[in-house]
């Protein structure tokens, strides 16, 4: 069995800047250019390659979180939230960010730094982005179930 406390430790030794949309990349709904994916134990992990990237994503995700607090129904949006949830925000908004860009997008984020930089070219910034059309998407999105 392994010691949780030792697995935090040597994820964090190991994988310093942690990816942003890691839930969304692991079950690939998304893809990027700048990702690494490294396995520690029986577990895997996703990490970034690009500081000023990885500083893009944590800002959209704040953007995400605060956009679609009511629809995934957040009382706290700063929380830690379920793996579910998450995966809704994670996917449904990379989706709806892409479909804001191109609207008959479809399939999965094949780069999720080259949609971001896009759309802040297209947008002007992230905090300018279509979030009630991101929302939506986050609200569609449905995770694919869970094998029994």
């Amino acid at each position: 069995m392994l010691d949780e406390n030792a697995y935090r430790n040597a994820y964090t030794e190991v994988n310093p800047l942690q990816c942003v949309f890691e839930r969304a990349i692991l079950c690939r709904c998304c893809g990027c250019e700048h990702v690494i994916k490294r396995n520690i134990a029986e577990r895997e992990a996703a990490g970034c390659l690009d500081a000023a990237a990885h500083a893009l994503c944590v800002e959209l995700k704040k953007e995400l979180r605060r956009a679609a607090a009511f629809t995934l129904k957040l009382a706290h949006p700063d929380e830690p939230v379920p793996h579910t949830k998450e995966l809704k925000l994670q996917c449904g908004g990379l989706l709806g960010v892409e479909r804001a860009l191109v609207p008959d997008a479809a399939g999965p984020v094949a780069n999720i730094i080259g949609v971001l930089s896009a759309a802040v070219q297209q947008y002007g910034s992230l905090a300018s982005l279509p979030y009630q059309e991101i929302v939506h998407a986050i609200h569609v999105y449905e995770p694919r179930p869970r094998r029994r």
